[in-house]
């Protein structure tokens, strides 16, 4: 195909409307010919979205942190956005407002799952940590690495995410909610870090979850709480410290950066 921009005519030299297709890619050209980028509504009131070369997306679509899906399925339908549904995607179920933004089903945000991601580091294999526990991909040492021999990194994202939302995250927010608690999502997400390197039960009996569930919100303090939980065999570890110091950072400046 050349490097059109702008409009394309027919076998009888009339510009085409509508939708195109050439090379398995489908395009929009408006009712003056124009090729389409960025969001176009159909004739038939459906939303597409075109990329900057004006070819239409499928699959999972990510446009400033907000997520929306448009149909991968040749069904007559093949790029059409999900809009007020809830639909059933490879096993699993996503719910799309009425502007087909997907719903956040997660409690935990995906600026704090890089930031755990960038602590834990990736192991496609099982391997030993330093105290001998089994551990695969990103920290995973549970049941849920139980069989595995191997994984992909993209494999270990999607694990990482289930678990750290299923596990500690609601964990952590029934407790809060039993006390009438809420938090912000950069203070929720910074205890949940926590709770997965130091584990719930550690984290509900510090003074630390003491002193955030009292109102407590006194800078030093709390860095200095977050700090408390960096030692090792009755020493300091460094890298413990630089991430409890970092987390506390999430917690009081919203900063996810993470192990750089």
């Amino acid at each position: 195909m050349s490097q059109w921009k702008w409009c394309v005519e027919g076998p009888d030299g009339k510009v085409i409307k509508g939708w195109y297709e050439d090379n398995g890619t489908w395009y929009y050209l408006n009712d003056e010919g124009i090729m389409q980028t960025g969001w176009v509504k159909d004739k038939d009131g459906s939303w597409y979205y075109m990329n900057e070369k004006g070819a239409m997306q499928t699959g999972w679509l990510q446009l400033k942190g907000i997520w929306y899906y448009l149909e991968e399925n040749s069904n007559g339908y093949k790029g059409k956005c999900y809009i007020d549904c809830t639909a059933t995607i490879n096993g699993k179920q996503y719910i799309f407002d009425k502007d087909g933004r997907m719903l956040n089903n997660y409690l935990v945000s995906d600026a704090c799952i890089n930031f755990i991601k960038s602590w834990e580091g990736f192991s496609a294999t099982p391997y030993y940590d330093t105290v001998g526990v089994l551990t695969l991909g990103y920290g995973m040492t549970g049941d849920e690495i139980k069989g595995l021999s191997n994984i992909t990194e993209s494999q270990a994202s999607e694990m990482l995410r289930e678990l750290v939302n299923n596990k500690y995250a609601k964990a952590i927010k029934k407790d809060l909610d039993s006390k009438g608690i809420t938090l912000t999502q950069n203070e929720f997400d910074a205890l949940v870090s926590f709770a997965y390197n130091c584990g719930i039960a550690g984290l509900l009996s510090s003074t630390l979850y003491k002193n955030v569930v009292d109102g407590i919100r006194n800078r030093n303090i709390l860095i200095s709480n977050f700090q408390a939980w960096s030692n090792g065999g009755g020493r300091r570890i460094e890298g413990l410290y630089r991430r409890r110091t970092k987390e506390a950072n999430m917690f009081l400046n919203a900063d996810y950066t993470g192990n750089v």
